[in-house]
């Protein structure tokens, strides 16, 4: 039987499970309402509900699907709703619980051992100071390690969605004493990681940020991993980050590595080139792009427990792919159905089919 612990603990876990989930809806249905009004807003009609509801069923929030239809002019019944999304179809394919401790970028080069990451400084964890061989050292062995870089990155080792908890340090600008009282500032646990020599290629579009490909993969039942969507995702006016919710614009990516006429910004603004340097993004075609597509399928079969991965790779100087991060939870994916249309496109009853029966 079970008794009045257990009893209490699981009444806990589905209240925080609905509560979160209520969040999520009310979060996202607001967020798209902010952006329709800078949009020129395309107003659903009946009939088109009608076919988002012989998808979705009748309890869907239409706010999502209204705003990829006015920011793109394409309308599609496939568009997954994102409360949707958040609430149901990632903590399902993956685990969050264990998300909250093997999510850690402390942790990358054992979970992906033989793969190209930046060059590893220094990290802390719990308070505590290592350099690149594990030994334990002070916060100012762990600054006086970092200065001997032109550049360098320190990252928050978690939670750290939308380039949130990143310091660009440039060397040449501050002294050493006042590196560490930035490294001692941080109260949470952070990598240190040499500013990455970017691929002159992905440079050229814009120089300021290191410009990432995000690629989204799902482990099949089968064990073939499937990528499903491929953005590029750049900063502008001088950004150090290239996160679209920190102000960067993205743009998808054909199977070819080739880049889409039209980026987007987080709130739906088009751009036929780039702001600052005005590159049209039409003329480009990622470099070694199937390399890209091997690291992602090899490495998403590791990954059992987290099948649905949203994974962040550079190019470096000789446009090899390095992995910059592994999204092991909380994917975004409006800059997906923007930039590249409904996130699981014909596959979309076939994932609600999985997820809910």
């Amino acid at each position: 039987k079970m008794n009045i612990f257990n009893f209490l603990e699981n009444t806990c876990k589905k209240y925080l499970l609905f509560s979160r989930k209520k969040r999520q809806y009310h979060y996202w249905t607001k967020y798209f309402k902010n952006c329709l009004k800078s949009l020129n807003r395309k107003t659903l009609t009946n009939s088109q509900k009608k076919e988002i509801r012989n998808v979705f069923g009748s309890n869907i929030n239409y706010c999502c699907h209204e705003f990829y239809y006015s920011a793109t002019g394409v309308f599609s019944p496939l568009y997954m709703s994102d409360p949707l999304y958040y609430a149901y179809i990632d903590p399902y394919f993956n685990d969050w619980e264990r998300a909250k401790y093997i999510d850690h970028k402390c942790y990358y080069k054992r979970m992906f051992c033989g793969v190209q990451q930046p060059k590893l400084i220094a990290y802390s964890m719990n308070g505590f100071w290592y350099d690149q061989n594990d030994c334990l050292i002070s916060v100012a062995e762990a600054a006086k390690l970092s200065a001997k870089f032109n550049t360098c990155f320190v990252k928050r080792a978690t939670e750290s969605e939308g380039g949130h908890g990143i310091t660009f340090i440039d060397n040449s600008a501050i002294t050493e004493k006042q590196l560490q009282e930035i490294l001692s500032s941080k109260s949470y646990d952070v990598v240190i990681q040499e500013g990455l020599q970017q691929s002159e290629t992905l440079s050229k579009i814009n120089s300021s940020s290191v410009n990432t490909i995000r690629m989204l993969s799902l482990l099949k039942k089968d064990g073939n991993v499937k990528i499903y969507s491929t953005i590029l995702r750049m900063g502008i006016n001088g950004a150090k980050v290239d996160n679209a919710s920190s102000g960067g614009i993205t743009v998808g990516v054909y199977d070819n590595g080739q880049l889409k006429e039209t980026a987007y910004s987080a709130k739906g603004i088009k751009f036929q080139k780039h702001p600052t340097s005005g590159i049209e993004f039409k003329d480009f075609i990622i470099p070694n792009f199937e390399k890209i597509k091997e690291l992602v399928t090899q490495q998403a079969k590791l990954l059992p427990h987290f099948r649905l991965v949203s994974w962040d790779i550079a190019l470096n100087e000789y446009d090899l792919p390095i992995l910059i991060e592994a999204n092991l939870h909380f994917g975004e994916i409006d800059f997906h159905q923007l930039n590249n249309g409904p996130l699981f496109g014909d596959d979309t009853k076939e994932i609600l089919k999985e997820v809910f029966s």
